[in-house]
C-alpha cells in the first residue's frame, strides 16, 4: 500500500476545512502565540505551550476555589497549588525543574469539577 501524498493546497484547505471562522472547535482569534493552542475562553488555558522555565494557567470558564496538580505521564504528582478564588485568577507555574516531556495540568474543584490538559516541557 503506498503511503497519501497531500500537495500543501490540499493541506491549506483541509487546514482552513477543520478550523475554519467560528464553526470549528477553536477559534483563531483566541490562540496563544501560536504555541500548541489552546482555548482561553473554555475552562482553563495553559500557556506557552510546550515551556521551558514558566507556564501560566488562567481559569476563565471557571469560577469558586480550585486545586491545580501538575502530573507527570506516570501518574506521579509533581506539584500541587492550592489556587484559591479562580474568578480572573492566574498561577505561574515554576516547571524549570521538571525533565523535557508530556505532563498533564489538573485542576479540581470542591464540587466535583475536573478539567485537565496536556503541558510540554521542551528545554
Amino acid at each position: 500500500m503506498k503511503p497519501l501524498l497531500i500537495s500543501a493546497a490540499m493541506a491549506l484547505s483541509l487546514s482552513a476545512a477543520a478550523f475554519g471562522g467560528d464553526e470549528g472547535p477553536y477559534k483563531k482569534g483566541t490562540w496563544t502565540s501560536g504555541q500548541y493552542a489552546q482555548q482561553l475562553d473554555g475552562p482553563i488555558g495553559v500557556f506557552p505551550n510546550p515551556a521551558s522555565n514558566e507556564v501560566n494557567v488562567v481559569y476563565p470558564g471557571l469560577s469558586g476555589k480550585a486545586t491545580l496538580y501538575v502530573i507527570a505521564e506516570d501518574g506521579r504528582i509533581m506539584q500541587q497549588v492550592d489556587v484559591g478564588e479562580t474568578d480572573g485568577a492566574q498561577t505561574i507555574l515554576d516547571v524549570a525543574n521538571l525533565a523535557d516531556g508530556l505532563y498533564f495540568i489538573r485542576v479540581t474543584q470542591p464540587d466535583g469539577d475536573d478539567v485537565s490538559r496536556r503541558l510540554v516541557v521542551a528545554k
